[in-house]
């Protein structure tokens, strides 16, 4: 009978630890996005916003914020987004100084990835198609 706790409790993580390995596979159709701050100072705050397409039943528009605090001079930030349609992408970032930079719009498929470079001159993106066989 004493065997069977470290069993149960070794079952238990070996399930926890497969469901969420699992649910990081399964994620594989979301975009990534890249972020990297080309600038000499911390960026204060880098907020980046999608705006889903309204679907067929949903009509209704939906957005989406993600925020990175801090980040620091040439240095990069991977995320992912939680999306599956397509959906329009935008970084705004406030500098340790205060100054305010912003992108255009860009347009973001289910797949693929968007890198965003920060530069005291503003923000640049580029989105890259994955293409899956």
């Amino acid at each position: 009978m004493k065997h069977v706790v470290p069993v149960a409790v070794g079952l238990a993580a070996g399930m926890a630890v497969g469901f969420f390995l699992g649910a990081m596979v399964t994620r594989h159709d979301e975009p990534i996005v890249v972020i990297h701050n080309a600038t000499d100072e911390t960026l204060r705050s880098v907020f980046f916003q999608t705006d889903f397409h309204p679907t067929f039943i949903r009509r209704i528009p939906a957005t989406e914020g993600y925020s990175i605090d801090e980040l620091q001079p040439h240095h990069t930030s991977t995320m992912r987004l939680s999306s599956h349609r397509p959906t329009g992408f935008k970084v705004n970032a406030t500098t340790a100084g205060g100054k305010k930079l912003s992108s255009e719009k860009v347009n973001v498929e289910s797949q693929g990835v968007v890198f965003a470079l920060i530069s005291s001159d503003g923000i640049k993106l580029q989105y890259e198609r994955l293409i899956s066989f």
